[in-house]
């Protein structure tokens, strides 16, 4: 290893995690909210880290914002008024803004620094999107905007953390409910279910919190390369969802502006909603759902540490 070169630990789950050499420390910052840590490593390039926790680099992003943001997008029939709760390393919005029929884009982002952070050193993530005329930027938390506003959405994306200690009651039932009384007719939440393979008790349980607030949902996995991990997402509405095949998506990425991605694609739409086995067989299995009352909270990963740490 370059003696100019350091070692930055990530936990994945509580018996779990992997190191990073890092060539260049980029930034880092403790804010109210968590540590911000901007790293330059050799496989992914610029990448960012929240407390600790591999969140999207310059060379992967596109697996995860692509997957989050293109099949909810595509499945609306019209999607032209879009919320984004979450996000401000800001991948999910420049992939909204490529759609030339969308007229407004509202992002909640609770942290301005990670904002801040994505203009500084992740435009190779965001590109000019927060510079997007049609976007509005607010600082604040997301579920109280959520609770507080009276605009309405044709498509709702919510980007967030893991279910844990901090966020948990952003997966819970009734914050469900509130997104789903802000949705215009027709409107569709998209979101992550996190990993069924490492995390099935989470994908579980939002699942069936899911299910119980919406009478359509939709799930389909992608693998993201930066958190090596299977990761599950869910399209959901209070209207039937369509079954597109390529040909329907094709025409409409082509209606709306839409070139060729580097992950999702036309022929890709149909496979992605393809459930495998083990997927389908987590779902099978009885669970509580999340409540404010006693929200669900994802442990394990905050206790792991490395040899010699």
């Amino acid at each position: 290893m370059d003696e100019t070169e350091t070692l930055y630990a990530e936990p994945i789950t509580a018996t779990m995690g992997r190191r990073f050499r890092i060539r260049k420390m980029i930034h880092t910052r403790e804010t109210p909210y968590q540590k911000v840590d901007v790293v330059e490593t050799h496989e992914f390039g610029v990448t960012l880290f929240l407390d600790r926790r591999f969140q999207t680099s310059e060379r992967d992003e596109f697996f995860y914002h692509e997957s989050l943001v293109h099949p909810p997008m595509l499945l609306h029939p019209n999607p032209r008024d879009i919320l984004i709760i979450g996000g401000g390393d800001g991948g999910a919005l420049e992939e909204i803004a490529k759609y030339r029929t969308v007229r407004r884009i509202t992002m909640v982002e609770l942290d301005p620094e990670v904002v801040d952070v994505a203009r500084r050193y992740l435009q190779t993530i965001c590109g000019k999107a927060f510079e997007d005329h049609r976007v509005e930027l607010v600082i604040g938390d997301g579920r109280r905007f959520m609770e507080e506003t009276d605009r309405t959405y044709d498509v709702i994306l919510l980007d967030l953390t893991d279910p844990m200690e901090p966020s948990k009651y952003v997966y819970t039932r009734e914050f469900y409910e509130i997104c789903r009384s802000r949705l215009n007719t027709g409107g569709i939440l998209g979101l992550h279910n996190d990993s069924a393979f490492f995390f099935p008790e989470a994908f579980n349980v939002i699942s069936k919190t899911l299910d119980a607030v919406f009478p359509h949902k939709r799930q389909y996995l992608a693998y993201i390369l930066g958190y090596m991990l299977d990761f599950v997402f869910s399209a959901c509405s209070s209207e039937p969802l369509p079954d597109l095949d390529t040909g329907a998506v094709r025409r409409r990425m082509g209606e709306r502006g839409i070139g060729p991605l580097q992950y999702y694609s036309a022929q890709r739409h149909p496979l992605l909603f393809a459930l495998p086995g083990y997927v389908q067989s987590i779902l099978e299995r009885p669970c509580e759902i999340s409540t404010d009352a006693a929200p669900f909270v994802l442990v394990g990963a905050e206790g792991f540490q490395f040899p010699g740490e």
